[in-house]
């Protein structure tokens, strides 16, 4: 069965890159699957005459924020559509309109009819890449700002034993099966790890025909996001498959350390499950 790709092109206050454009287009070819990407234009809502005469030009900045949004919104979707055509990807635009403040949740909810949704870590984004790995139901790959090849050979495993982890390995399986090689890393400092479970993972990816191999790490310290990251890009690896770890509490969420790390800065591109 063919695999859908959701690419939301983000367009204030900060606007998805063309980097991500072209990696999206990218990893769509490589998995061929569909690629559909979804500009989402911020509406802001007429200031009233009696408020507008206490804040300098409210309404022309409200009008000029809509449009900078729609400008954005169109030349991304067409840098899309010209990147998608030269790679002979399948290619669908979308566009959301919405106001700003609830745009987490709107593509939190958009993202749950795709199999796999790409998202760049940049900016004012966070706040979007966990509503929708934890509000969407479907697993992220997170892009660091910067341009990546398409083909995904190695792919590290972040595995302590866990049901995230085990959750994240599953839904990496279109790129575990494509993969020449597979890496599971265990952080063995930083709480106690079954390492049995990784055992009996490789010798099942090794009975598929996946290389596979168990490597463990020390942290000595340092946080697990980082090290994880650092191991991954050691081994030269595409992909970083972790599991995400949160709750909601107070509508705030409570992120793993790992989590945490990890959406506050990476190195290479990192599929997150929850």
């Amino acid at each position: 069965m063919k695999r859908h790709v959701f690419l939301p092109l983000l367009t204030y206050p900060d606007a998805t890159s063309e980097f991500m454009i072209a990696n999206a287009v990218a990893l769509a070819r490589h998995m061929q699957a569909t690629l559909t990407v979804c500009a989402v234009e911020i509406t802001i809502p007429d200031v009233s005459n009696a408020l507008s005469s206490l804040i300098i030009d409210a309404a022309k900045m409200a009008r000029d924020a809509r449009a900078l949004s729609h400008k954005r919104g169109s030349a991304l979707t067409q840098r899309a559509v010209d990147e998608a055509r030269a790679a002979s990807v399948e290619l669908h635009t979308r566009e959301i309109k919405v106001e700003e403040p609830f745009v987490v949740a709107a593509l939190a909810e958009a993202s749950r009819a795709y199999d796999l949704v790409l998202l760049e870590l940049a900016g004012l984004s966070r706040p979007i890449v966990e509503a929708v790995l934890f509000g969407s139901g479907r697993p992220l790959i997170l892009y660091p700002p910067a341009p990546f090849g398409g083909r995904i050979d190695h792919v590290a495993i972040a595995w302590d034993g866990s049901r995230a982890a085990a959750r994240a390995a599953h839904d990496a399986s279109v790129f575990l099966e494509q993969a020449s090689k597979v890496c599971l890393l265990s952080v063995i400092d930083e709480k106690p790890v079954t390492f049995e479970t990784a055992d009996y993972l490789v010798e099942n990816l090794l009975r598929s025909g996946v290389m596979a191999e168990a490597t463990r790490v020390r942290a000595r310290g340092a946080p697990v996001g980082e090290v994880l990251q650092s191991k991954a890009f050691e081994l030269r690896a595409d992909l970083l498959v972790m599991g995400g770890f949160g709750h909601s509490r107070l509508r705030e969420f409570v992120l793993g350390g790992a989590t945490r790390a990890v959406l506050s800065s990476i190195t290479l591109p990192i599929l997150l499950s929850h």
